[in-house]
């Protein structure tokens, strides 16, 4: 019985022995990339406090890829790095609410509806193609700040590692 527990606890430790974070960049091209180009894809809109917007997502970008210190080139083939932005409405579920007024309640409930964006990081040189993976990706939505700058800062610290 020991020698069969033995043997169960040394193959579940070379099992998760061989496991690896997928967000981490082990090829080193995020970390030594010094010029990048970015595309933005602007998704459909919904009824929101706030739509997808290009202005906002550039401007938002052009601050986040100084503050790390690259440089932005227009043509992917020139770039260490290709980053593609997709910005859009996500629904975060229903709202409801109710009021009283005397022996009457109205209630309501409504889609609450945020803004959402989604990173993606491509090796450079090339143009991603749609059946082409990411090497770095992350999302966010919703919040009290703009989900791209948090998606941005999420990127910037993934450069440094």
């Amino acid at each position: 019985m020991k020698l069969i527990l033995t043997a169960l606890i040394l193959m579940s430790s070379f099992c998760f022995s061989q496991m690896q974070n997928m967000a981490e960049d082990h090829s080193g091209d995020m970390k030594n990339a010094h010029k990048v180009a970015v595309f933005i894809n602007l998704g459909p809109t919904s009824p929101a406090p706030y739509q997808p917007n290009f202005d906002r997502a550039k401007k938002q970008i052009g601050e986040k890829l100084e503050r790390q210190k690259l440089q932005l080139v227009a043509d992917p083939k020139d770039a260490d790095l290709v980053l593609v932005v997709n910005e859009y409405n996500a629904s975060a579920g229903a709202v409801a609410s109710s009021h009283s007024y005397g022996s009457t309640t109205t209630t309501v409930a409504r889609d609450r509806v945020c803004l959402g964006d989604g990173l993606k990081v491509f090796r450079g040189g090339k143009m991603p193609l749609p059946d082409d993976a990411p090497i770095w990706s992350a999302n966010d939505s919703c919040g009290f700040s703009w989900p791209l700058n948090r998606v941005m800062d999420k990127f910037g610290k993934a450069i440094k590692k």
